[in-house]
């Protein structure tokens, strides 16, 4: 801002412009003549001169502040009030001029004369080129929809097992839940609200402009086990260290030429590749250790009753030493990654290798992935036609990796267990059992009817072990026919193998295990070939007018296979094998998916004289899960318009940049489910019982329709970059299974009906300032959207097959775990929570004479797990060398329930309960209630009445923190770069009001969201890293 003061120059004094930067944010005080005393210099270095100028912008006005440094680092210095500066240098020495929103500069010292020198805005920051749908690069300002972008640095600044997760609070509209189940456990990433009541609301990855697939993954549904096999997002195996950049499609309007694929948004990653000259190495490595971050409350100054597991008991003597926390150990993530890139004007190589080896805080979680890319691009013909080729390949290795759940999992006999006892009796959690002849589990507490069992024999007998092997080949070649015409093809296969197992050990409870043991194998195979053409038209006619346009079609193969054989071991105990199971105590299971979509798109851009730009896409997708239909194929339109009013309007250039207004519409829409339209029949042990559903010929594709209205402002040489988007959707078309009267012969049938609304807003600003030396960065997110559901079935629905008429039912429960349920509602949203409660009044206070009781005839609305709204800030400051970086960000609104605190209450473990019987009781109205009683209603059961254990989601952190240091480089000969760094996640919580990280998910799914069974805690991690450059 302070270069705009210097407007007032011609008609003000020196005092006038010294009160104008008195008023300014820059630190002007910093601008003085000179930092360095000459005859200091001279004292140290007699060759040295002193050099100085004015630097001007080009309409001869002085700019303060800038950055005038000698190329090797001795000196330097910043312009003053009237863009003078002053310095000591060598004559002929190089000096670098920067300036924000201006090119940089350099030039070569002249001692005999003072220098001018004038800075010319940098033009690449207005022509910032972007990646859009199709991997089709773009002008920024030409864009009608919200495009945002993403530097490669930005994920691996502060890293994550799974990279996706270091995208939270950087992205206006976009939400992440990390998943719960450890170490590279998958991601959820929901754009602009859930849209789909039925079907798919996580964003689609693509990579190099190809889309990936979604790897299907095993991840329970319910609250009794939640163990996932696998990250089913497709893309958070893939070694971060190999991208260079992303863009972020929240809109459909972004992302309609995806399709149905790019309905819920799109993630788009584009990969390095080799460089021209001289080979160049790269090392990094990264090194964090994690610990639990947010936890339950527990007591330690009550025991258990004799023969009892609750700690209901007398109040001891001295307070216990136990701690659940203990439990827990040091969680590591080792990344190491080394790349090799070289190449010659017509032939680049990109070649690396990463490695993650990772432990969770839970002990024997595992999580091991190794990477290998190798990427050629090949200029066949000087300008005419290049080739490309990608090769990856990943293996990785997942061990016990639990979301949260009553079964197998560790945690629930770790926090219930008495305080009074001596957890450390069990830590060896097996004997030698004379009786049976092998060792048994040491533990001697049953189930508790909620399975259970050793804590340590958890984690070391009942295994959970992942395997993936993934190969991606990818190819594209593109032809110039002519400087404004080329065309492209692409091809990408992408298989990947998993091979999930389960091992129970003997003595494992036999809710889950007979007595010598269990086994499960799952094989699954996830495969995809996608091909696709584009013929693109970069077209000037004039100087006025500029045509784009894009026409292409793709073809989209996608197959899954499953085997899964899971059965009791019958003979010898521990010997997993086929050979050791009956029969009669196995099953066997198969599954085989096979979908395809074939498609015609085209997009045509029109620009006239660089500030109207006017563009139209259409697709028709062609879905092989709608042969049969009369509608087995969809067109998706968009339109689109911005205008420059930097160009049009006269507004001064010094404050306004940029300042485009612009706006879209589109539709995008989702298929339904593969196999919906033929007879399905019910087996049982391969015997035909029943049809299924009636064959759903009339099925039509769901629909979102879409528009948005946004600006896009930098101010002031690009010092302040602002983006706003307001946004509105509906979704219609929802696909609705409902039951049939056992009379028409189905069970049930399916219906398009329905629409959900969601509407909200998009901000991101930008703020670049030197303050003196110091460069500081400041970014600001925010994220609002509303969720609505404006229609479910009609009162009364006609199957279409038996002409049968049913009333339709008037809400959906679609997630339930006992007091917990998430229901559809008109009017609601798509993340209600529902849960029970005590016994009320009909002015809502509780019933309680003699004591408290359940309400079993009624759920109540809690809230919704969604936020209301995402707000974060992000802070760089670098100097010499050194970046400081930090981000707060909090989430605000929204509700989750906590069957965990209902547990430890129920089981007397929990500080609220110690608490209340040190003051004589819970406090009920006016009265005081037995706690023990009180909570054996109020926690009772599996999951306690969670009406009364709801809490709020909002959550406000300090979530990345990161500081690095560029080494000199004459430390090394100038042949190496080295970077050091120390990085911190999740480092303090300022403020949360629920006994567990309201931003964990046990299921990255649309559903079972803002619910906590005893999920691991969510997790704080420090850390350090190197990267070396050769």
């Amino acid at each position: 801002m302070l270069k705009h003061c210097n407007a007032l120059q011609p008609i003000a004094n020196r005092a006038a412009l010294l009160a104008c930067l008195v008023l300014s944010p820059t630190t002007w005080a910093m601008a003085t003549t000179s930092n360095t005393h000459p005859n200091a210099t001279s004292l140290q270095q007699t060759t040295r001169k002193t050099v100085s100028g004015t630097v001007t912008d080009a309409n001869g006005e002085p700019l303060i502040g800038v950055s005038v440094r000698s190329r090797d680092g001795k000196g330097g210095t910043i312009t003053n009030i009237d863009g003078h500066f002053s310095m000591q240098a060598n004559d002929g020495e190089t000096i670098e001029v920067s300036y924000v929103g201006y090119a940089t500069q350099t030039l070569k010292v002249n001692t005999t004369s003072p220098m001018t020198i004038v800075m010319e805005e940098d033009k690449k920051l207005l022509n910032e080129v972007v990646v859009t749908a199709l991997g089709i690069k773009r002008e920024a300002k030409a864009l009608t929809y919200n495009v945002q972008d993403l530097k490669g640095s930005e994920v691996t600044r502060v890293r994550d097992a799974n990279f996706v997760n270091a995208l939270a609070g950087k992205i206006a509209g976009v939400t992440i839940n990390q998943n719960a189940s450890g170490v590279g456990g998958s991601s959820r990433v929901v754009m602009r609200g859930t849209k789909s009541l039925f079907g798919e609301n996580n964003a689609l990855y693509v990579l190099d402009g190809i889309p990936m697939q979604g790897l299907r993954t095993k991840q329970s549904d319910n609250f009794y086990e939640s163990v996932e096999v696998a990250d089913g997002d497709g893309i958070s195996n893939i070694n971060p260290d190999d991208i260079e950049s992303m863009s972020v499609l929240t809109g459909a309007s972004a992302a309609a030429l995806y399709g149905n694929r790019g309905a819920n948004g799109v993630i788009l990653i584009t990969t390095k590749k080799g460089t021209v000259g001289r080979p160049k190495v790269s090392f990094s490595n990264s090194t964090t250790f994690s610990s639990p971050f947010v936890t339950p409350k527990f007591q330690n100054t009550y025991g258990r009753k004799e023969g009892e597991f609750a700690s209901w008991g007398e109040k001891l003597d001295n307070p216990s030493n136990y701690n659940p926390l203990d439990f827990f150990k040091t969680g590591f993530n080792v990344s190491n990654s080394v790349a090799l890139s070289t190449g010659s004007e017509t032939s680049q190589t990109h070649i690396s290798a990463g490695a993650v080896n990772a432990g969770g805080i839970v002990p024997n979680n595992r999580y091991n992935r190794y990477n290998f890319t190798f990427r050629n691009s090949w200029d066949v013909v000087k300008d005419v036609l290049q080739l490309d080729f990608t090769l990856l390949y990943v293996k990785q290795n997942t061990k016990n990796g639990i979301g949260q759940g009553m079964f197998y999992n560790p945690l629930v006999p770790t926090y219930l267990f008495p305080p009074s006892d001596d957890i450390n009796r069990y830590a060896v959690y097996e004997m030698f059992n004379a009786v049976r002849s092998f060792k048994t589990q040491n533990w001697p507490y049953g189930n508790m009817g909620l399975g259970i069992q050793n804590p340590f024999w958890i984690v070391n007998r009942n295994q959970f072990d992942t395997k993936r092997e993934r190969f991606i080949a990818s190819f594209s070649a593109r032809w110039n026919i002519t400087s404004w015409l080329n065309i492209l093809g692409r091809a990408r296969m992408d298989n990947a193998y998993t091979d999930f197992e389960r091992k129970l050990y003997a003595s494992t409870d036999g809710l889950f295990s007979k007595p010598a043991g269990n086994w499960m194998t799952q094989d699954d195979k996830n495969s995809s070939t996608y091909l696709d053409f584009l013929v693109n038209v970069d077209k000037r006619f004039g100087d006025d007018w500029h045509l784009l346009a894009n026409l292409g079609g793709s073809y989209f193969d996608e197959r899954y296979k499953s085997k899964t054989f899971e059965g009791n071991l019958v003979r010898v105990p521990n010997f997993f094998h086929p050979s050791n199971m009956s029969p009669a105590e196995s099953t066997t299971a198969h599954a085989n998916l096979h979908t395809q979509t074939q498609s015609f798109y085209g997009k045509v851009e029109v620009g006239y004289r660089n500030f109207l730009f006017a563009d139209a896409t259409g697709r028709v997708d062609y879905f092989s899960t709608l042969l049969g239909t009369g509608s087995n194929h969809v067109f998706y339109p968009s339109v689109g318009a911005s205008v420059l009013l930097t160009e049009v309007l006269p507004l001064p250039k010094e404050i306004f940049s940029l300042w485009k207004i612009r706006g879209s519409y589109a539709q995008v829409g989702n298929p339904p489910s593969p196999y919906l339209t033929s007879d399905a029949v019910a087996l049982s042990n391969g015997t035909p019982t029943s049809n299924a559903h009636t064959p759903a010929y009339h099925l039509k594709p769901e629909m979102t329709k879409a528009f948005e209205l946004g600006m896009d402002l930098r101010l002031f040489g690009n010092k302040l970059n602002i983006a706003a988007t307001y946004y509105n959707s509906n979704t219609y078309n929802q696909l609705f299974r409902y039951k049939l009267p056992p009379s028409s012969g189905y069970e049930f049938a399916y219906e398009n009906a329905g629409k959900v609304n969601n509407w909200g807003i998009e901000l991101s600003t930008t703020y670049n300032q030197k303050l003196g030396p110091v460069d500081w960065t400041a970014n600001l997110v925010y994220s609002l959207n509303r969720n609505e559901i404006k229609e479910l079935l009609p009162e009364y629905v006609t199957d279409h097959t038996t002409n049968t008429t049913v009333k339709a039912p008037t809400e959906f429960e679609v997630s339930s775990a006992e007091s917990y349920k998430m229901i559809l509602r008109q009017g609601g949203t798509m993340s209600d929570i529902y849960a029970s409660h005590l016994k009320q009044d009909y002015q809502g206070n509780i019933l309680a004479n003699g004591g408290v009781q359940k309400d079993d005839n009624d759920f109540v609305k809690v809230g919704s797990a969604a936020p209301r709204y995402n707000i974060s800030l992000r802070n760089t400051f670098a100097w010499k060398g050194i970046e400081l970086g930090f981000m707060l960000d909090a989430r605000v609104g929204g509700v989750v329930v906590s069957a965990t605190q209902a547990l430890m209450d129920q089981f007397g473990v929990s500080q609220q309960t110690a608490d209340a019987r040190d003051a004589g009781g819970v406090k009920v109205n006016n009265g005081l209630i037995n706690a023990e009683q009180y909570y054996g209603v109020v926690a009772g059961g599996r999951t306690g009445l969670l009406a009364h254990y709801a809490y709020s989601a909002t959550n406000v952190r300090l979530r990345e923190m990161s500081i690095s240091y560029d080494l000199p480089a004459s430390w090394f000969a100038n042949k190496l770069k080295v970077n050091v760094s120390l990085t911190g996640h999740n480092l303090l919580m300022l403020y949360n009001r629920a006994p567990f990280d309201p931003e964990l998910t046990a299921n990255t799914g649309t559903y079972y969201q803002g619910f906590d069974y005893f999920m691991p805690p969510s997790q704080r991690s420090l850390g350090f890293g190197v990267k070396v450059n050769f």
